[in-house]
């Protein structure tokens, strides 16, 4: 299951894509939608976001999409864009952007299915997607499914798999845009797989393995909503 976040400056307009959404032939797939005014997107970032439809014309004066996408979306991510306007002469200038469609206005069932088609499935492939560390001058193969956290120290990342650990000359903000959603910030110098978590306690999480992590003030409500919503996914 996937959230998705709609970013319009028009509630109206956003709302009316979010029902569409709903009646979509991937409805299934998604178990929560946001609607969020650009400042929303600004101010808290993309955490927790699988999908995000962004309006290409935000209000006079205001960045556009494609700007917000440029500034705030990391290439290479998992953040699947889709942009969505009436004004077709903007989609050349999407290409500078990472991007998985762009949608015209008024948005078609049909086109929205494709695009969610397009951009859940590239999801699934993130998933089985294996990466590459460089450690000890070496380039290393991860399997992320085999990573329980992983652990930021100075300029070298600590890759804690079941029985080993891998010590990767990497910063956590590369890894965090490398791996699948399941991964999520529990401290600024902690990513946590949510497939080994036991427990999700106050200050802290205590994963199957018998280890425990940090959670900071920051991350907590976050990394709380997340959570639920993944262990609802597997229910």
């Amino acid at each position: 299951m996937h959230t998705v976040a709609i970013v319009d400056d028009d509630q109206d307009q956003a709302a009316a894509l979010a029902q569409q959404v709903k009646m979509s032939s991937y409805a299934q797939d998604v178990d929560r939608i946001v609607l969020m005014a650009p400042n929303d997107l600004l101010a808290n970032g993309l955490l927790g976001i699988d999908i995000l439809f962004i309006d290409v014309l935000l209000g006079a004066g205001a960045a556009t999409g494609i700007d917000l996408v440029d500034s705030l979306v990391p290439r290479g991510g998992s953040v699947q864009v889709i942009y969505v306007s009436g004004y077709l002469e903007y989609a050349p200038q999407a290409y500078r952007t990472e991007h998985t469609w762009f949608l015209a206005k008024p948005v078609e069932l049909d086109s929205l299915n494709a695009a969610l088609a397009r951009a859940i499935e590239n999801l699934s492939c993130l998933q089985r997607k294996s990466i590459l560390v460089r450690a000890r001058g070496s380039l290393v193969q991860l399997v992320p499914q085999d990573i329980m956290y992983v652990e930021s120290e100075r300029r070298r990342a600590h890759i804690h798999l079941s029985g080993r650990e891998v010590v990767a000359y990497a910063k956590l903000s590369e890894l965090e845009c490398a791996l699948p959603p399941q991964f999520i910030r529990c401290h600024k110098s902690f990513l946590v797989n949510m497939d080994y978590i036991a427990q999700l306690r106050a200050r802290d999480v205590l994963l199957v393995t018998g280890d425990v992590l940090p959670v900071s003030q920051r991350c907590r409500k976050t990394l709380q909503d997340c959570f639920m919503r993944y262990v609802g996914r597997l229910v």
